[in-house]
């Protein structure tokens, strides 16, 4: 029994060591800064399989560039393994604008650049309250709460200066339009 029970745990450890191909490895070549296309093309002719399983916006990065791979390169890896790659988003980042209406002109800013914006125009109108957000605007067109704009664009703050408020301010520009037109 002793014997039989020797036997068969020799046949078992023989056939593992050949099922999982004990000291059998290839070195997992470095693909980061390239394109996808052709991080696949070498990890193929090393026998490994890839995978992308994430994409990141990078501020100056590469769109479509691997920027992260695991396993390491250099590490050693079965045949046929696959390795996972992270890439640069070809898309540029979008980012919702909070509601700052109200808000101060420090507050905001502050935040707009919390956010990535550091693009900032500022401009002033007469309104009843000094230094108090009226509006933000991305090309001309007025942002609402939660409207998405590419990263570090170059966005337009309408701050309060004091003294009389923005309605007052239009209608008195408006008025002063007609009188130009019929003169």
């Amino acid at each position: 029994m002793i014997a039989v029970s020797l036997v068969l745990v020799a046949v078992v450890l023989f056939i593992l060591n050949i099922y999982t191909k004990h000291d059998e490895s290839v070195t997992v070549p470095g693909v980061k800064g390239l394109q996808v296309e052709e991080a696949r093309g070498i990890l193929k002719s090393a026998t490994l399989e890839c995978e992308i399983v994430d994409s990141i916006f990078v501020t100056g990065g590469v769109p479509g560039a691997v920027i992260e791979q695991t396993p390491k390169e250099q590490s050693k890896v079965k045949e046929g393994r696959t390795i996972f790659l992270t890439i640069q988003a070809k898309g540029i980042q979008m980012v919702a604008i909070p509601e700052l209406k109200d808000y101060s002109r420090r507050q905001a800013e502050a935040q707009l650049n919390s956010l990535g914006f550091d693009k900032i125009i500022i401009d002033e109108v007469p309104s009843a309250y000094a230094g108090i957000v009226i509006s933000i605007s991305y090309k001309g067109k007025e942002l609402s709460s939660n409207q998405k704009v590419p990263k570090g664009a170059t966005l337009r703050m309408t701050v309060g200066a004091g003294g009389e408020s923005y309605q007052d301010s239009i209608q008195e520009q408006d008025a002063k339009i007609d009188e130009s037109f019929f003169e």
